[in-house]
């Protein structure tokens, strides 16, 4: 662990951020080994970090979960981080971005736009999914990520009117032209509906949905003060890039040496992912009322399956999930 320096956040403020990435990378690669670096305060200084990382080549993949929900920031701002970017891609270095938490962010900024640095052309930007693992740990339903909740009035036993929560971002760049990789790839209809041409993204996927999460497990402080260990679920495409790291430390394994920015490989074998389709369905989730216990009684969310806003989950390429998830040949399709 690389502590940051001059901090000047607290570091517990995403505390549940830290733990969920060292533990989908560990979960999914074992035996690999894990630098985890922290900027000292929220991103303005993540560049330094991801430097940091870069320049001293500490890793052969580096997963983030963050991002802006925007592409309109300084040009002074977006340059080093590009600069990085760029180095790490010839020097080797496969980084992986999360491509949102809010779909096409019309929502959050009032105009539909893709997240950044997602949206470099140098990076791997990964969407998420809703997935449900059967017994035999097959896949029972997996479909894009886009969910509208309502609330189950207990009085009267209605549903409440569903309103929009969250979802994987992708879109169209307005700053990066569309990479050679993509080229053919990516439909048509998706430069129409965002009305224009450009990097598209994400490029992949890997599962995501919060309701259908994955468990973590960490020491935390209580709102009774009490400091104790406890396991919960939590989820985002802040999930579903270290998933994808974790899979890549596999896939560097198997080859014998990384593979570093390998979008170029990614579109070259299509065929290694599941194309993700779209589906109809919701989950009900049963939380506790003080996020802790039952003692305060319990409240019943109804989350849907692949509501998004203006990003769809379809046939071949799209913008909430890419060319889709790995599948079981992934590894192997991508050794040879």
């Amino acid at each position: 662990m690389k502590r940051p320096e001059n901090r000047r956040q607290d570091p517990q403020g995403w505390y549940g951020e830290e733990t969920l990435d060292v533990q989908a990378v560990h979960g999914m690669a074992p035996a690999a080994s894990i630098v985890y670096v922290g900027a000292p305060n929220n991103y303005q200084d993540l560049d330094a970090a991801l430097n940091h990382v870069v320049d001293r080549h500490l890793a052969s993949i580096v997963t983030n979960s963050y991002g802006f929900p925007t592409e309109f920031l300084p040009f002074g701002f977006i340059k080093p981080y590009e600069d990085t970017i760029l180095q790490g891609a010839v020097e080797g270095i496969g980084i992986y971005f999360s491509s949102g938490d809010n779909s096409d962010e019309s929502l959050s900024v009032g105009y539909v736009t893709a997240d950044w640095p997602a949206s470099s052309p140098y990076v791997t930007a990964v969407g998420g999914t809703s997935l449900g693992v059967a017994q035999d740990n097959g896949r029972a339903i997996e479909t894009g990520w886009g969910t509208y909740t309502s609330s189950l009035n207990p009085s009267t036993g209605a549903w409440s009117t569903p309103s929009w929560l969250y979802g994987a971002g992708g879109g169209v760049s307005r700053l990066f032209a569309e990479p050679s990789y993509q080229s053919g790839v990516v439909p048509s209809s998706v430069f129409m509906a965002q009305g224009r041409t450009g990097r598209a993204l994400p490029d992949i996927a890997a599962f995501g949905d919060p309701n259908t999460g994955y468990l973590i497990g960490q020491t935390q402080t209580f709102p009774d003060g009490t400091v104790k260990y406890s396991e919960f679920r939590i989820g985002g495409t802040s999930l579903s890039s270290p998933i994808m790291a974790g899979i890549m430390a596999l896939a560097d394994q198997a080859k014998g040496s990384p593979h570093g920015f390998a979008n170029p490989v990614f579109y070259a074998h299509a065929a290694a992912f599941y194309d993700v389709r779209h589906m109809s369905g919701a989950v009900v989730r049963v939380n506790y009322v003080n996020s802790v216990d039952a003692s305060k009684g319990l409240q019943y969310r109804l989350r849907t399956f692949d509501q998004g806003l203006s990003l769809k989950t379809t046939a071949g390429w799209d913008d909430i999930t890419g060319l889709g998830t790995p599948t079981s040949s992934f590894i192997g399709a991508l050794s040879h």
